[in-house]
């Protein structure tokens, strides 16, 4: 049996300075590294990853984009996940009330290459313009979307998919007086809302 890797101790501990001193270690940054990539002090990141300091979400965005993660990555929950998801188990995470939620459907074991989510976007919703290593697949599961990829824009209903490069700019948005709800699947970070006034991160059990 293959000995567990760094990520997978401190994942299991569920402590948010180990999973950040892990991913860092990932991919041999220094603090300093990080430090400049996240536009956050060293001493500040130290703090983070001994469990002395809190970081607020935007830190949290901040350090996941510059680690190539999604932000649930670097919010532990207290479920950890094995080869199966059960739909009666599975956590809502959202950054503010009222706006983007998205569920974990993916596993999690050692070389796992890509997670999976069910998004709920509200009415109004826009995604932050992004462009990142990776591709993503959507499925429009119910309601309509809006994707706007290298400056095309396509609009998706009920069963359409999309499958493109993650290195492509890209920014989904949800105009429309209902929910959406995107069954995404990638190996780079999920979509990400634009960002609000005020915005908390929360999790609670659906």
């Amino acid at each position: 049996m293959k000995a567990a890797t760094d990520l997978d101790h401190w994942t299991s501990k569920h402590s948010l300075g180990g999973l950040l001193r892990a991913a860092r270690r990932k991919h041999d940054y220094t603090l300093q590294d990080l430090s400049q990539r996240a536009k956050l002090s060293i001493g500040y990141l130290s703090q983070i990853e001994r469990d002395i300091a809190t970081p607020s979400l935007g830190s949290l965005q901040r350090l996941a984009t510059a680690l190539s993660l999604d932000l649930s990555h670097l919010m532990p929950t207290t479920n950890a996940r094995g080869l199966v998801t059960k739909a009666d188990d599975r956590e809502t995470s959202w950054v503010r009330a009222g706006g983007m939620t998205y569920q974990s459907l993916h596993g999690e074991f050692v070389g796992a290459t890509f997670t999976a989510y069910l998004l709920t976007l509200p009415a109004g919703f826009v995604s932050v313009l992004d462009e990142h290593f990776g591709e993503e697949f959507v499925e429009i599961r119910s309601g309509r979307a809006i994707f706007n990829i290298d400056n095309e824009t396509f609009e998706l209903g009920t069963g359409d998919t999309i499958h493109f490069r993650s290195d492509m700019r890209h920014q989904v948005s949800n105009p429309y007086d209902v929910e959406a709800l995107l069954f995404w699947l990638g190996n780079g970070p999920a979509l990400r809302q634009r960002p609000d006034l005020g915005p908390e991160a929360r999790t609670g059990h659906v």
